[in-house]
């Protein structure tokens, strides 16, 4: 709150006008020297070239007196914008967070772009959420890849912005952009879901379509050949929800099932093989899924009764398991944890949103992204330090981010970029928060 204040010249006028020891009862044109300011009972007069000179009726200093004393009673009130934050997305090196105002900040890594701020140099990165994404309202979900990240706009198109190497942005070209573009021929979008340079789009009616990066057969068209637009993922009808990894895809569909598409060294395709295949292929003994979560060589799926089943690489125990030999063409269920809500996978460490809002995490630990205030690594599940009352969470490469109830959000694990939003290039063993949020 701040006072209104009328300009001091007037005040002064006024308080002159006002004060005892006024000459009064001359008239105007009258020789004058030692006042500067004189009363011939209608006008106040003023001083001026050795003359009294009419400057105003006394009616009209009455009025400039009243007004400057309302002035000085009247108020006004600023407002202040808070960020509060509904979903957080997170890339390799950057991090995002859809507003409540329906915008979108980024911070972290910008070397192509993937803040969306219009500006791409290197070293260019931000270590807090100052800047929002140009151009962007109304957004309805927010996801976040390797270097990129999509928007689904209130019309059910998508727009991306980031690295398009491989086209991956979707807007038929292979230059990469700081400003979102859309995405050519796709409409009624779904959901969204980006992997390491290729992303795909669950459309109305449960068909997908993905467009970018197919060296592995990851756009699920039965090729190998990079598309700049999105193509047709042959054979699915059903889908619900898409998840994306380094070279290949996951949806989850209606009928409670999961299939995968193109690479599988790692048995990330989850059917029991190590073969890719350019098409889908369900996933092995899978049934009742309700939430879907791929790292960037393996998967986790929640199922019915707040489990999860998970598959692919484990060589840090990522698959919750308990071990850390052998990786998992077949998925194995996770020990130790229940009452999962939703999921996060990375390459090497899996983390888990629980009912009541806690985190808790498992696998590599490197960077301290298991958020324990340690870097030791943990076959089984440890809990966040820090983090209470979560919503969402998500998390790519070395780090993590959680949404928390009232809009503030979380992070912790690697910082090299200033991804964990707190100021710093820094990583953190435990959760710090993101500044400016709210």
């Amino acid at each position: 709150m701040r006072r209104c204040r009328v300009a001091w010249l007037f005040a002064l006028v006024v308080v002159a006008v006002i004060a005892s020891g006024c000459v009064t009862g001359v008239r105007a044109g009258a020789r004058c020297r030692t006042k500067d300011f004189g009363d011939d009972g209608t006008y106040v007069l003023k001083c001026q070239g050795g003359r009294w000179v009419r400057s105003a009726t006394k009616a009209q200093v009455a009025q400039l007196i009243i007004a400057i004393l309302r002035a000085r009673t009247t108020t006004t009130t600023t407002t202040t914008t808070t960020t509060i934050v509904t979903k957080i997305a997170v890339g390799d090196g950057h991090s995002c967070g859809l507003l409540t105002t329906g915008s979108v900040k980024c911070w972290g890594q910008n070397t192509y772009g993937q803040l969306g701020n219009g500006a791409v140099l290197p070293g260019a990165d931000v270590t807090s959420p100052s800047v929002a994404v140009v151009g962007l309202s109304g957004v309805t979900a927010l996801v976040s890849g390797d270097r990129q990240s999509c928007a689904t706009m209130p019309d059910a198109t998508v727009r991306c912005w980031g690295q398009n190497t491989y086209g991956q942005l979707g807007n038929g070209l292979l230059a990469d952009s700081s400003l979102p573009v859309t995405v050519t021929n796709l409409s009624g979008a779904v959901a969204v879901g980006i992997g390491f340079q290729h992303a795909c789009a669950v459309v109305t009616g449960g068909t997908v379509k993905c467009w970018g990066r197919n060296n592995a057969g990851q756009l699920g068209d039965n090729s190998t050949g990079n598309k700049l637009v999105p193509t047709a993922v042959i054979g699915l009808t059903n889908a619900v929800s898409i998840s994306l990894g380094e070279f290949f895809s996951c949806a989850l569909l209606g009928t409670g099932t999961v299939s995968c598409w193109g690479s599988n060294d790692y048995g990330q395709l989850g059917n029991g093989t190590t073969t890719d295949s350019t098409t889908p292929v369900p996933v092995s003994v899978v049934t009742g899924a309700t939430s879907l979560a791929v790292g960037y060589y393996g998967g986790c799926a929640i199922v019915t009764g707040g489990v999860a089943k998970c598959w692919g690489v484990n060589g840090a125990g990522q698959t919750g398991k308990g071990s850390a030999s052998t990786d998992e063409p077949t998925p194995v269920s996770v020990s130790g944890v229940n009452g999962i809500v939703s999921l996060a996978m990375t390459g090497s460490t899996t983390c888990a949103l629980l009912t009541g809002g806690s985190v808790t995490c498992w696998g590599d630990n490197i960077d301290g992204q298991l958020g324990n205030g340690t870097t030791t690594p943990s076959l089984t599940p440890v809990a966040v330090s820090g983090v209470a009352n979560a919503l969402n969470l998500d998390g790519n490469q070395y780090f993590f981010c959680a949404g928390l109830s009232g809009g503030a959000v979380k992070c912790w694990g690697a910082n090299v970029f200033g991804q964990l939003g707190n100021g710093t290039t820094t990583n953190s063993s435990s959760a710090v928060a993101v500044i400016g949020i709210p």
